[in-house]
């Protein structure tokens, strides 16, 4: 399964409004989010840009790593089907 494609203002408002890092470093061109899981912090992402563009399945591909999802639930997670409570239940089973 490959990642479809999708702008980046969507993967943006994903990760803000679902995963809802802890912490966003805004001082850099692209902010980056720290992701913490029971006060432990998992994983950090780069946050993309409001631009309409389409993002290169390898750029997707780098923030599905960095979010710790396969190919399919980063989709998942993008296009509304997965919430950010089954991301975080998600993560929990990763942890174990």
């Amino acid at each position: 399964m490959a990642i479809n494609d999708f702008s980046e203002k969507e993967i943006r408002k994903a990760i803000l409004n679902k995963v809802n890092p802890a912490k966003i470093n805004k001082n850099a061109p692209h902010w980056k989010g720290y992701i913490y899981l029971d006060n432990k912090l998992i994983t950090k992402v780069k946050i993309p840009n409001e631009h309409k563009t389409i993002m290169k399945e390898s750029k997707s591909k780098y923030i599905a790593v960095a979010l710790r999802l396969e190919d399919e639930q980063f989709n998942q997670l993008i296009d509304c089907s997965m919430k950010g409570s089954a991301y975080y239940k998600l993560q929990k089973l990763i942890e174990a």
